[in-house]
């Protein structure tokens, strides 16, 4: 998906595939430095918004792992957000 998304923003404007790319990694690294802060969503999911972009990162705390199982942008059906 974040190859897709990379991709869709290189060929809107160039360069807007890296801020994509940076501001996923900003989204990572909030996720490391505090895992329990953000959104549940069901079952022990969790979710963080990027900031600049229409997307969010699903993931899961297992223990001492964090496990991303999904990018996935805000206009999707949330019902199809853990299928890819």
């Amino acid at each position: 998906m974040a190859k897709d998304a990379y991709s869709w923003y290189e060929i809107q404007l160039e360069g807007l595939g890296e801020s994509f790319l940076d501001e996923l990694d900003a989204g990572y690294k909030k996720i490391v430095t505090n895992p329990s802060y953000y959104s549940f969503l069901e079952n022990g999911f969790r979710r963080i918004l990027l900031n600049k972009f229409p997307y969010i990162i699903i993931y899961e705390i297992l223990g001492k792992t964090i496990v991303v199982y999904a990018i996935f942008h805000t206009s999707r059906n949330p019902d199809e957000r853990l299928i890819d």
